[in-house]
């Protein structure tokens, strides 16, 4: 029987609710039990929400005496375009002189209006709705509206969704995701990590159509759970991967597997007879401390400072090109600093497996104009021979291949968004802020080559100054040592493992599957047939 795909939430009868009837239903009994002749019902929305779609079914649902809108109540859009930068638009930065706060959002006048108005107002129900809601006026009932960092990828992708307090949909995908990344998140996240703890209702909004609300207390109990046991991330929940009378993944095949990008990717909790889908964010900003553990949160903060994709070119004749920019690069193009690693973990490589590496071998190819195309590159970077179960460490800066004739498991520290594609055939697909100019050739001489020798992790385990990568044989019954942090397991090889924790109970771990495995839990147990391999991935603090 496979694992489900979910945490479920006991003794959560009556605390979700699904579709918008039976939400505008539940606040409305909710707001009448108040007992109270004015109440104030305040949806804070992450940015990205369909703000004005989701207000829309609220009003005709609960029937407010009076409805406010939070965007209402901003600056002027020139005003906040030019507080921001007009030179943000065209390179966004770290650095630049950004909004801390949605509160520097707000028109002061158009906000002591509205809530001098408010003050006046005797009877009735007072809707306010939007980013920032929660600071208009003192809600009785606090709703927060949440959406998927996915979902909101797609929804900048198709354009349907603009940044805060700006319509800036004309400068295209990859600007648009950068003044998300820099700007909207960072306030989005702040104001959810405030509120997460106290919230009455969690909204649930990735489609718009099938909304789900669910109780505060509800979905808090499911992040206590979730802190005591293997959490599997999973950046959309898919039916068919957990169908097991027609499976897509057959036992072997990678399917969609091998993926963790935090920021991205949700947890899935059961709640009544709803499923709801939550950020795994949200539970880093519930209680940061108890999943990452304390020396890694102090180095990183509340984020998580790994993250993990597949790459597949068992038969890609000509590789992709990239590097993640130094710390010195990185300050003087994005203003900002990152400890950064890249490591290629060899799940499977043919006979001739290489991995290209090195600087640029001469300064005719530095001073071309122009982008360098793949066969160029094959020449002017060295190769490295590559085994299956070895590991190849590339510091920052460095320019280098993700493999041919191999199948590669890449941990990065920092985040991905920074990594410059010089060739690849998905350049454009993703937001890539740092794409080259035309002449980024020449700001890459000269590199210094700083790759250490794929080194096996089959006999001892794989450590250096930022990451431990242990693997974990099959046919034997391990017991794992507390780490008193946040680490990862995935299986790459067989079919299945087991993780027995907490008092005897087990977690079904599959192939291809990044788990993670939060700071609280103390005592792990490794079983697993002798055909399956598995590597625990454990980042230094």
């Amino acid at each position: 029987m496979l694992q489900s795909p979910y945490i479920e939430v006991p003794e959560s009868e009556g605390a979700c609710w699904g579709s918008w009837p039976a939400i505008g239903k539940a606040l409305k009994q909710h707001l009448q039990q108040l007992d109270k002749a004015k109440t104030i019902l305040a949806v804070e929305c992450y940015p990205g929400t369909y703000a004005s779609i989701d207000m829309g079914f609220l009003k005709s649902t609960l029937s407010p005496n009076v409805v406010c809108r939070a965007e209402d109540l901003f600056l002027e859009e020139n005003e906040i375009r030019q507080r921001i930068g007009t030179g943000f638009a065209r390179t966004p930065r770290a650095d630049a002189n950004l909004p801390t706060t949605v509160a520097s959002y707000f028109d002061p006048q158009k906000l002591t209006s509205i809530q001098e108005t408010i003050a006046e107002i005797e009877s009735g129900i007072i809707l306010v709705h939007g980013v920032g809601a929660h600071l208009v006026a003192r809600p009785d009932v606090l709703v927060y509206s949440d959406v998927s960092r996915y979902e909101l990828i797609q929804r900048l992708r198709r354009k349907d969704i603009t940044n805060i307090g700006v319509d800036n949909r004309e400068l295209g995908y990859d600007l648009q995701y950068a003044w998300s990344y820099f700007i909207d998140w960072p306030l989005g996240d702040h104001i959810k990590q405030q509120l997460l703890p106290a919230c009455d209702y969690i909204l649930e909004t990735n489609n718009w159509q099938r909304p789900k609300m669910v109780a505060g207390d509800a979905i808090r109990r499911g992040f206590e759970l979730a802190l005591e046991r293997p959490v599997y991330p999973s950046p959309f929940f898919d039916p068919e991967l957990w169908d097991e009378t027609s499976p897509r993944q057959q036992p072997g095949e990678l399917g969609v597997n091998f993926h963790l990008r935090v920021e991205e990717d949700n947890l899935l909790f059961k709640i009544c007879d709803q499923l709801i889908e939550a950020p795994v964010v949200n539970l880093l900003f519930y209680k940061s401390k108890e999943f990452l553990g304390a020396g890694i949160r102090q180095i990183y903060g509340d984020r998580l400072p790994f993250y993990i994709q597949f790459f597949d070119h068992l038969q890609q004749q000509l590789p992709d090109i990239n590097y993640y920019p130094d710390p010195s690069a990185m300050a003087r193009y994005f203003g900002k600093t990152a400890r950064h690693q890249d490591y290629y973990y060899v799940v499977k490589a043919r006979k001739n497996a290489t991995l290209l590496a090195g600087a640029i071998a001469t300064e005719a190819i530095a001073d071309q104009k122009q982008y360098i195309d793949a066969k160029e590159w094959a020449k002017s970077l060295q190769a490295f021979p590559l085994e299956k179960g070895s590991v190849a460490c590339i510091a920052a800066g460095v320019v280098h291949s993700t493999g041919t004739g191999c199948q590669l498991l890449n941990i990065g520290i920092a985040s991905p968004f920074f990594r410059q594609h010089l060739i690849s055939k998905k350049t454009g697909k993703r937001p890539h802020l740092s794409a080259p100019e035309k002449d980024m050739a020449g700001h890459l001489y000269p590199l210094a080559p700083a790759l250490s020798q794929p080194a096996s992790i089959e006999s001892a385990p794989y450590e250096d100054h930022f990451l431990e990568l242990q693997q974990l044989s099959g046919g034997e019954r391990l017991e794992l040592a507390a780490a008193n942090q946040v680490r990862a397991i995935c299986v790459v090889e067989g079919t299945t493992a087991w993780l027995t924790y907490g008092d005897g109970d087990r977690y079904q771990l599959l192939f291809g599957q990044v788990v993670l495995l939060p700071a609280r839990l103390q005592r792990l147990v490794w079983e697993a047939p002798p055909e399956t391999t598995a590597i625990l991935i454990t980042i230094k603090a």
